[in-house]
């Protein structure tokens, strides 16, 4: 039986210690799969989650890893009349996209739109998707209306610095390193920036919006930069929390709630995938592929690494000055 090679892990812990590249056996897709040859997957903080055991659905082990890329359907099993020969699509996660080839049903993969370089392609589902869920899905704004945010130079940040120019809405991002504030600005044309060193963080941002404050913030750090986000929110506001950088909870005043009637609320777009349905991933996929196809969303690829190389990506995405995401690439299976 011909095999494929996986990236995976038999044990749960350091991501640098348990990750594993082994081949495994590959069959035939049955009635209903489809086999796929993924073409990239890029790594996000989520996979080192997964490995650690610590995200939110724990896979069977050992499990193949990776919860995003781009894959191109290479043969069809009996009954599958959904998918094309040819057609990227998307492993949803558990599947594993750090597999070189992979037989999987076919209602586990999603569509990709037309156009899209394979970078575009690997990375859209998650970061653009995420940013452009909290923006459109959370509070009912309007252009003009002011949104908060901290970890802005992460891979949602960026996006949502990108997505928010688009809606018309105005952005204020607080982040850690000065010289952040001129990569932002550089690279994404950024608008509004604040650093957490900045005392008095609502009264920073009442003197940038003219005394308003913002109706949602997006908080991916935790820890005491989510309070100092839910400090700067207008009564009524929404504090999103999408992830926890510091891996530091916070503590929610008493006060933010009577006062101020604040909620507080998670995003997990894996969860809002599986509750949407196709015409809901579609509609918003299209859209984010139309940005790219304009120029108006990009992606920042720092590097990129042959499959077999996942170990020396993996050091590379836990490098402290890394600045963008870091890509896996796949090549075909000998005669396939």
């Amino acid at each position: 039986m011909p095999t494929t090679t996986v990236v995976c892990c038999h044990e749960f812990g350091d991501p640098v210690k348990v990750l594993r590249v082994e081949p495994w056996e590959l069959r035939p897709p049955g009635p209903g799969e489809v086999l796929v040859q993924m073409l990239a997957a890029p790594i996000n903080p989520a996979d080192l989650n997964v490995i650690e055991g610590r995200y939110g659905k724990r896979p069977s082990l050992p499990a193949a890893l990776g919860n995003e890329g781009v894959g191109e359907v290479l043969q069809l099993g009996p009954d599958v009349q959904t998918l094309a020969v040819g057609q990227w699509v998307r492993p949803e996660p558990g599947v594993g996209s750090w597999q070189q080839q992979l037989v999987v049903a076919a209602d586990r993969l999603t569509p990709l739109p037309d156009g899209l370089s394979v970078e575009q392609a690997a990375t859209l589902c998650v970061n653009p998707a995420t940013a452009w869920r909290m923006l459109h899905d959370v509070v009912a704004l309007e252009p003009g209306d002011w949104v908060v945010q901290n970890a802005a130079t992460s891979g949602v940040g960026r996006a949502v610095i990108q997505i928010a120019r688009v809606l018309g809405l105005n952005l204020v991002s607080v982040v850690r390193r000065p010289e952040a504030v001129e990569e932002l600005v550089r690279a994404l044309g950024a608008g509004q920036i604040l650093l957490t060193e900045e005392v008095n963080l609502p009264r920073q941002i009442e003197q940038l919006t003219g005394g308003v404050r913002p109706r949602l913030a997006l908080n991916g750090v935790g820890g005491p930069s989510a309070l100092n986000l839910a400090r700067t929110l207008a009564p009524g506001g929404v504090h999103v929390t999408y992830g926890a950088m510091s891996r530091a909870p916070f503590t929610i005043p008493a006060a933010l709630l009577i006062f101020n009637d604040l909620r507080f609320v998670g995003f997990w777009v894996t969860a809002w995938y599986e509750r949407a349905d196709p015409g809901q991933v579609d509609a918003m996929l299209q859209r984010l592929a139309a940005l790219y196809a304009n120029g108006t969303l990009t992606t920042h690829i720092e590097a990129r690494y042959p499959l077999h190389q996942a170990g020396e990506a993996l050091a590379h995405v836990l490098r402290p000055e890394r600045r963008g995401k870091v890509l896996l690439t796949m090549e075909p299976n000998p005669g396939s």
